[in-house]
């Protein structure tokens, strides 16, 4: 009986547990990847020529702008470790915007190697 109180206690606790990892970088130091990501990102590429502007507010909120292309993206985001998840509900292209239903969910894997830096695949975003 006193092992599955354990047991029990155990399983309420664990949810609560799970702290946010630190992120500690060459040139900062970071509360979690969360808070790492919080703020705003530019990626461009020379040939052919792109720019890309993501944000990420704290309150889970992403908004994503290619101005070459003309085309952004509003939804929301998640990060674990070493990977956000955005959740793309509405898309404007060439200023036409329509709301996703059902939203798109898009994963990007990502490696900070400072704190106005991170690495996505081949993509280098520097923080604004």
């Amino acid at each position: 009986m006193q092992r599955l109180v354990m047991l029990v206690l155990l399983a309420l606790a664990l949810p609560f547990a799970a702290v946010a990892q630190q992120l500690k970088l060459p040139d900062g130091i970071f509360a979690s990847s969360a808070d790492y990501i919080v703020g705003t990102w530019k990626w461009e590429r020379q040939q052919p020529r792109q720019t890309v502007i993501m944000r990420f507010d704290r309150n889970g909120a992403f908004y994503f702008h290619n101005s070459t292309l003309r085309l952004e993206h509003h939804g929301s985001y998640g990060v674990a470790g070493g990977q956000f998840n955005l959740r793309v509900n509405r898309t404007c292209d060439k200023g036409q915007c329509a709301d996703r239903k059902p939203p798109m969910d898009v994963n990007y894997d990502f490696t900070p190697v400072g704190a106005r830096v991170f690495l996505s695949n081949d993509e280098r975003w520097e923080r604004q």
